[in-house]
């Protein structure tokens, strides 16, 4: 009656279609971009550095590989502050992690993902305010 749910039912639908596109050649893609971007990433620092990380993650998230992504996005973030793209997949990720340990009640990973969560309030906080 009300459309409630259904932006959710969508989105899950999305990331179903998302999952299933990816074929075999685009995932041997990705592979070579992350070693290219791996390579580069130590090449360079600051703002260009952070730009790279958060590709890296980006990538490893179109992947699947959850943990890896939100490690790159991590890297791209202590590089430099900012509130795009990896930022908001970084905190979309660390919301889900939340959400699983509440499930299982693992009090500790619950905690961890809070003080994360809170971290990333702060670097949004940061940026807003031209904090470096």
């Amino acid at each position: 009656m009300f459309g409630f749910g259904k932006k959710r039912d969508k989105e899950s639908k999305k990331e179903a279609a998302a999952e299933a596109i990816l074929t075999e050649e685009r995932k041997e893609e990705l592979l070579r971009t992350i070693s290219l971007k791996k390579e580069e990433v130590n090449q360079i620092a600051g703002e260009e550095q952070a730009k790279i990380y958060e590709e890296i993650g980006l990538t490893f998230y179109e992947l699947g590989e959850e943990d890896h992504a939100m490690d790159a996005f991590e890297k791209s973030l202590q590089a430099k502050k900012s509130v795009g793209d990896g930022y908001k997949i970084l905190l979309k990720l660390y919301n889900k992690k939340r959400a699983e340990a509440a499930k299982v009640n693992d009090e500790e990973s619950l905690q961890l993902y809070l003080k994360k969560m809170d971290q990333m309030m702060q670097v949004s906080k940061d940026v807003t305010r031209g904090v470096r």
